[in-house]
């Protein structure tokens, strides 16, 4: 004889390219936010031209 079965019933879980998906855009949507709100100084520092000599030279080694 068949026990009735009174546990709940699963209710499935999301598949884990649809997980990784929203990992993803959650990472990406808070990332422009805090960029928007703190706006990174991405500028390189000019070169003086003793360091760009040391550059040429290790250049010309080669």
């Amino acid at each position: 004889m068949k026990k009735p079965y009174k546990g709940k019933l699963p209710t499935g879980t999301p598949s884990l390219a649809m997980s990784t998906l929203v990992v993803v855009a959650s990472l990406l949507a808070g990332a422009s936010v805090v960029h928007n709100i703190y706006k990174p100084d991405l500028s390189l520092p000019p070169l003086e031209s003793s360091e760009v000599a040391k550059k040429d030279d290790s250049v010309n080694k080669v």
